[in-house]
């Protein structure tokens, strides 16, 4: 029996990852998220890069948040839990609050974040996190995050990573979309710039 849902979860890891969208939509568009799919979807901001490393070493920078601090000009705190100290120790339905920066100019924010997925081991390998205020919250705004890395040979990956906003409370992110382009184009690069330093 074990062996059996053992085996459907992979079926399942495997099934979402080829549902993924390997590229940014052209012009901004809808890209589909794990939880919340498209219905309903406000907008999407999106950032991708070749990096020049395979994906595991990429997926433990991407992870390891208690480092965020080290490389992201973005989000540049996480606060997680007492027991997590390495991207080792994280886990589906860790909590988490990023704190960032340009938003909105000379303002730091923070943002209550939840992992959904954390998926290492499959053909394309994604993980997950979703905005989190609670029962209330998500009755007024829903967002997921996803990060997908595709390998596509010669000790490269093609690193997507996206966010699709739901929700009357996406409406007033919409105001500010364009800002939150750019950072998550920053964040990627700084990504990129990370995998491959430590590479070097």
């Amino acid at each position: 029996m074990r062996l059996f849902s053992l085996i459907l979860s992979v079926i399942a890891a495997t099934t979402n990852a080829y549902t993924l969208p390997l590229n940014c939509t052209p012009n901004g568009g809808i890209m589909t998220s794990l939880t919340y799919g498209t219905e309903g979807a406000i907008f999407t901001v999106c950032a991708q890069a070749t990096i020049h490393a395979s994906p595991v070493p990429i997926y433990d920078v991407l992870i390891d948040f208690p480092r965020y601090s080290a490389w992201n000009t973005f989000v540049y705190s996480v606060d997680v839990p007492a027991n997590v100290s390495s991207a080792a120790d994280v886990y589906v339905g860790m909590p988490m609050t990023f704190h960032s920066l340009g938003l909105i100019p000379l303002v730091n924010s923070t943002s209550n974040e939840r992992i959904t997925y954390l998926e290492p081991d499959v053909m394309l390998p994604f993980v997950a996190w979703r905005f989190d205020l609670g029962m209330l919250g998500g009755l007024v705004m829903q967002a997921e995050h996803v990060s997908i890395l595709h390998d596509i040979g010669d000790e490269t990956t093609e690193y997507v990573s996206w966010e699709t906003y739901y929700g009357a409370g996406a409406l007033l992110v919409l105001t500010i979309k364009g800002n939150l382009q750019r950072e998550f184009e920053d964040q990627t690069r700084d990504l990129k710039a990370r995998v491959e330093g430590l590479l070097s």
